[in-house]
């Protein structure tokens, strides 16, 4: 890897860091606003750092790929925190960012297609474990919306199968590139239930919050530099 992908890379890791840190005191404190403000940079990092390696190297489809997937998780990220400052179109605005991040999902798989055949097998099982583990942890948080639990045990099942086709990348391919693939579906999958947990679930704490956003741009940061290392 060239040292300036590191360089660059750190620091807007770094810059990400300081920024989600000013978001959760904005929340926390209850100031929308600037939370939605703070939110939106704090996702720009990933994205200059997913446009930094796109145009710095040769053209692929794949890469391509990953980078339209980045940019629509930021307007999911955008369109989810309006539940916030609207909350009597709080389920609107949260299946709506929801949508948006699905379909950056599927563009992470379809650049998981492009790279590589799948041990089938480890998807199975990654998907298996993936479902069983959250059906667990969701019936434990008792989940309070009836009328869209459905939906959230679907988005969930869309994001542990992303989790699960990198991981079977990975054992074909054997790169760092989709092995962070791999890392990133799960972090998505355990950022995405505690998200569910905070909003909906009968007992929520604000330490989920926190959790729940480091395990997101985590995510989102690994698939950015899966850019540079497939």
């Amino acid at each position: 890897m060239k040292r300036d992908v590191i360089i660059v890379g750190l620091f807007l890791m770094l810059a990400c860091s300081a920024i989600v840190d000013a978001f959760l005191r904005a929340f926390y404190h209850k100031k929308y606003k600037r939370a939605l403000l703070f939110k939106g940079i704090a996702s720009a990092c990933f994205i200059a750092f997913g446009a930094y390696n796109f145009f710095s190297r040769e053209f692929s489809w794949p890469t391509l790929a990953i980078f339209i997937g980045l940019c629509w998780g930021i307007v999911g990220d955008e369109i989810i925190a309006l539940c916030q400052l609207y909350p009597q179109k709080d389920t609107q605005y949260f299946i709506g960012g929801g949508v948006f991040f699905v379909v950056g999902h599927v563009f992470y798989m379809i650049a998981l297609l492009m790279l590589a055949k799948f041990n089938f097998v480890a998807v199975a099982i990654v998907l298996l474990i993936g479902m069983l583990l959250s059906a667990i942890y969701g019936h434990r948080k008792k989940y309070l919306a009836p009328d869209i639990k459905s939906s959230l045990m679907l988005y969930l099942a869309i994001v542990i199968f992303f989790a699960a086709v990198g991981a079977g990348s990975f054992l074909v391919r054997g790169t760092l590139g989709t092995a962070l693939f791999a890392i990133g579906g799960v972090l998505f999958t355990v950022s995405d239930n505690i998200l569910f947990a905070f909003k909906y679930g009968h007992r929520p704490r604000y330490r989920q919050n926190v959790i729940l956003h480091i395990a997101y741009y985590l995510a989102q940061f690994a698939i950015a530099w899966s850019i540079a290392l497939l």
